[in-house]
Parts: structure tokens; C-alpha cells; sequence
């Protein structure tokens, strides 16, 4: 299970608490997320006429409501990550994974632009062992996706993937970014 910090559980900012705008995207991503997942083992084309909906109505929430933070890291697991990798070797460690990442956005944004369906491949697999290693479940998720969809070679699929592919994968960044910073 991911770790996020809320901060109205432990009352750090008062009463402060997402707006129920925030918490229906969210609750419409994860549905999105769960679909990804489907989508592996069922025919695609059955389930997109329920995926345009979703994305639709969290278009649509989208312009009324802010969405939530971008991406949720397992803080559990990244700590043990480089607890794992010792004091010597963590600073080192957490710029190599800025770095990669950084990388592979760029290089997968680029790729995803000329619908390069190798080289999405190629950056996908690097993305889903990052994010899968660092506790970024639902970039790992959709990297898988995104993966299956240039595999077969799905436009349509993968411009759906797209837009939240990269939000979370600029969340995870900043949190990345965040950590090298505060080191």
C-alpha cells in the first residue's frame, strides 16, 4: 500500500482537508489506474467507451476543481531504499534517480510526440522499474499501460495515458528533487 501524508490526520494545519472536487479526481484516477489494469486482460477496444467517460468527467472536474497531488511515493520504501544504500552512497543514489528520470522524460515526452513505439517501449520499461522500485505505484501502473499500448500500437490508448503518465511522472520528479535538496 502507498504512504501519503495528510495533513488534516494529524492536525499540522488545522482543519485544512482536500476539496471534495480533489477527492472525486482522485477516486476518477484510480478508477482510470484499475482500467489500465483490466485493459491487460481483456480486449481494450471493450473497455473504451468506459475510459472516455472517465476521462471525460475528470476533464471536466479538472476545470472546476484542482487535481490533487500528482503522485503518491511510498516514503516507507524510499527511506528503506537508502537506508539500503548507506550514508556513503544515498546522496549519490537519489541524484542518479533525478537524473534517470529526468532522462526518461524527456527522451519518453519526445518519443510519445513522433509515436516512436520503441523507443516508448525502451523509456517505459526504465520508468516502470523506477517507479516500481521508489514506491510510485500508480506511475508504475500506467508506465505498464502505456507499455502495453505501444506494444500494440495504440494511439488512441496511448494519447489517453499520456497527460497523467507525465503529471505523476513531474510528481515524482519534484518529490525526487525535493529529497536531493533536503539531503
Amino acid at each position: 500500500m502507498m504512504a501519503s501524508h495528510d495533513p488534516s490526520a494529524d492536525g499540522s494545519q488545522g482543519a485544512f482537508r482536500h476539496p471534495p472536487g480533489a477527492e472525486l479526481w482522485a477516486t476518477l484516477s484510480e478508477a482510470l489506474d484499475r482500467l489500465a489494469d483490466l485493459e491487460t486482460a481483456v480486449d481494450p477496444a471493450q473497455l473504451a467507451p468506459l475510459r472516455e467517460t472517465l476521462l471525460r468527467l475528470r476533464d471536466q472536474l479538472g476545470a472546476v476543481a484542482p487535481p490533487p497531488v500528482p503522485e503518491t511515493v511510498d516514503e516507507g520504501r524510499f527511506r528503506r531504499l537508502l537506508e539500503i544504500a548507506g550514508p556513503d552512497t544515498a546522496n549519490e543514489l537519489v541524484h542518479r534517480l533525478h537524473v534517470d528520470l529526468k532522462s526518461t522524460r524527456e527522451r519518453l515526452d519526445e518519443a510519445m510526440t513522433g509515436a516512436d513505439w520503441v523507443e516508448i517501449r525502451a523509456q517505459t520499461h526504465v520508468l516502470m522499474s523506477l517507479a516500481g522500485t521508489v514506491g510510485a505505484g500508480g506511475l508504475q501502473r500506467l508506465s505498464e499501460a502505456l507499455n502495453a499500448a505501444a506494444h500494440q500500437r495504440d494511439r488512441d490508448r496511448a494519447a489517453g495515458l499520456r497527460t497523467e503518465l507525465l503529471m505523476r511522472l513531474d510528481g515524482l520528479l519534484a518529490f525526487v528533487a525535493q529529497q536531493r535538496d533536503g539531503a
